[in-house]
């Protein structure tokens, strides 16, 4: 199986430049690229066909901003547990059945722990063999349609 790497050029925040956000390691993890909405779907597909095993789905939730904010689309990959690294964010289930997309902190005993870069304290639950779902290669941030109509007009 081969594992697909994308590096578009992104144009984030200041912060998420930084391989460390709020104490956490995050270097491993692609940096959402700011495109119009059209586009971003576009290219999230077309990752998402190219790459063995991989699917979009779009982000909820505040606990991985400034990284991915709310209705990021993220392409994910389904990917060995023994290839896991820090600083990868990756997609879990939970024992609630919920599906959660946190930053891959540290290898411990009981397995990966995990953390939300807003949240004060790592999850409780590790990441298992059993409950990866994938590991995120790509993300877009689709650019609201008024911010996308001033970028038109100041060209």
């Amino acid at each position: 199986m081969g594992f697909f790497v994308w590096s578009g050029s992104a144009s984030a925040a200041r912060e998420t430049d930084d391989p460390w956000i709020r104490g956490v390691f995050t270097g491993k993890s692609p940096r959402a690229v700011r495109l119009s909405e059209t586009d971003a779907w576009q290219h999230a597909g077309l990752l998402a066909e190219k790459a063995p095993n991989a699917f979009v789905l779009v982000g909820s939730g505040q606990s991985m901003q400034p990284l991915y904010a709310p209705g990021a689309i993220l392409v994910l990959q389904q990917f060995p547990y023994e290839l896991l690294e820090p600083g990868q964010t990756v997609l879990y289930r939970n024992r609630g059945r919920k599906v959660v997309a946190h930053v891959l902190v540290a290898k411990v005993r009981d397995g990966w722990r995990v953390a939300g870069l807003n949240n004060r304290h790592h999850d409780m639950e590790p990441v298992l063999a059993e409950n990866l779902v994938g590991v995120v290669i790509a993300a877009f941030q689709p650019l609201p349609a008024a911010r996308m109509q001033l970028a038109t007009l100041s060209r």
